[in-house]
């Protein structure tokens, strides 16, 4: 990935063409909705049709006019001393909207059973503690990364390291840090858990520190072939930077106090921060996803525990980084990175009340098995009806008890009342003991 060609500047579009954009402004026929609607980026916009007389740059500068007034200056700047800024353009608040109600009417919240509860929570932050790392570079095929966490095994090299960090730091912040104030201390801590075991053996002092002036003013963003994206604020201003950072993480942005920032605008906001100011030598973009994260259960976005945002970042992480750069290359104007992340956000809900969906469709489809083993509970069914699509998967105690949140005699018990119905075999491969479906199970449950 290359650094985008740099937008115009505003100004130098008015020392040009300031009187034919103040007519064209005021002229009621002109379509600003067209030009606003999508929010390319310069490198796109330039290619897109204007009315005769309007040239790519002029069309540019009504835009940003058309935005000025609703267009919000952030209390952080570059290394030059400008200040960043966003604008919620028309097409956000239905975004925003979406992502309320989603919050509120989430059907997770109509699954009586607490264990059901759990197997959603667990399969979110495996999903998130996964996807989060792959970002940042591990290489292990999902399947091992799930049963290591799901099993609780140790990780045995970096990749797996950063997997199981980002679980760790998941669920710590849950358990210490979903009610607390951001501190530097809260900072460091987090930073300290998602990267142990990861740094060599010169660098792991920089678990849980700021970068160093003097010794790690060298540090910076490159793309894959080795070419420099972006350069850091130096060592030495990091802890002011930092500070104002949390002082606007901590600011009641509720329209009373403060000026009004929605919250998820907000988290977002966060998220862009840490990696510009790039505080630490490395595991920058793990503590930022988990700052948004911590963030939003911290303003009541409870729904959050349930989804991976990362999951579809992963997937789109050449247009994640390029929301990154279209940033910080067009007058530090944060809209773009916004955008993107509203879309991926709203994206999230949408899959995880599909997938949910489909388990309680799936459900009724296989209520034959409840009708005929009324005594067996969610997660036994859902054993049963994994090995109807997937007959030849064995399956062991501790990734079943990881996956559920429970007990190892609860995850045994599970088992071995299937396999005295007849419904699986129990087997020993090497020393571990695994489950296994009877080989007739399709025609014992459909009898």
């Amino acid at each position: 990935m290359k650094v985008p060609e740099k937008a115009p500047k505003i100004k130098d579009i008015f020392s040009k063409y300031g009187d034919e954009i103040a007519r064209l402004f005021a002229d009621s026929s002109l379509d600003i909705k067209q030009l606003i609607d999508n929010y390319d980026y310069w490198t796109e916009f330039k290619q897109k049709s204007f009315p005769a007389g309007i040239n790519a740059e002029i069309a540019w500068a009504i835009r940003d006019m058309e935005g000025a007034t609703n267009r919000k200056k952030l209390p952080f700047t570059d290394k030059e001393g400008i200040q960043f800024s966003f604008w919620l353009t028309p097409k956000t608040q239905p975004v925003l909207h979406f992502i309320d109600r989603g919050a509120m009417a989430f059907p997770i919240s109509d699954i009586r059973d607490e264990g059901e509860k759990t197997k959603y929570l667990m399969a979110s932050i495996i999903e998130e503690s996964i996807a989060s790392s792959q970002i940042e570079g591990a290489a292990t095929t999902r399947r091992v990364a799930k049963e290591m966490l799901a099993e609780n095994r140790m990780p045995k090299n970096k990749s797996e390291w950063m997997i199981y960090n980002n679980y760790r730091a998941m669920n710590y912040i849950k358990e210490r840090y979903c009610k607390e104030p951001l501190s530097q201390n809260m900072l460091l801590d987090l930073h300290r858990v998602l990267t142990e075991n990861t740094f060599t053996e010169k660098e792991k002092d920089a678990a849980g520190r700021f970068r160093i002036p003097g010794q790690d003013d060298d540090i910076g963003v490159y793309d894959l072939d080795g070419n420099l994206l972006y350069m850091p604020y130096p060592a030495d201003k990091v802890r002011d930077e930092i500070q104002k950072l949390i002082d606007f993480a901590n600011k009641n942005h509720d329209g009373i106090q403060n000026e009004f920032i929605h919250p998820v605008v907000k988290a977002i906001i966060l998220h862009f921060w840490i990696p510009y100011i790039h505080p630490f030598i490395d595991g920058n973009g793990r503590t930022a996803r988990a700052l948004f994260y911590w963030f939003m259960l911290k303003n009541g976005y409870w729904i959050f525990e349930y989804i991976s945002v990362s999951k579809l970042v992963l997937k789109m992480s050449g247009q994640y980084k390029k929301a990154f750069l279209y940033s910080e290359c067009s007058e530090n104007d944060m809209t773009y990175f916004i955008l993107f992340n509203l879309n991926i956000i709203e994206k999230s809900i949408k899959d995880v009340i599909n997938i949910i969906n489909e388990k309680e469709s799936l459900q009724k489809k296989n209520r034959f098995i409840l009708d005929k083993y009324p005594q067996l509970n969610l997660r036994q069914r859902d054993i049963l009806i994994n090995a109807i699509k997937n007959p030849n998967r064995e399956y062991k105690i501790a990734t079943h008890r990881g996956l559920h949140g429970i007990g190892y005699a609860t995850a045994r018990a599970d088992f071995l009342e299937l396999v005295e119905l007849g419904l699986m075999e129990s087997r020993i491969v090497g020393k571990t003991g695994i489950f296994v479906p009877a080989k007739d199970i399709q025609a014992k449950l459909q009898a």
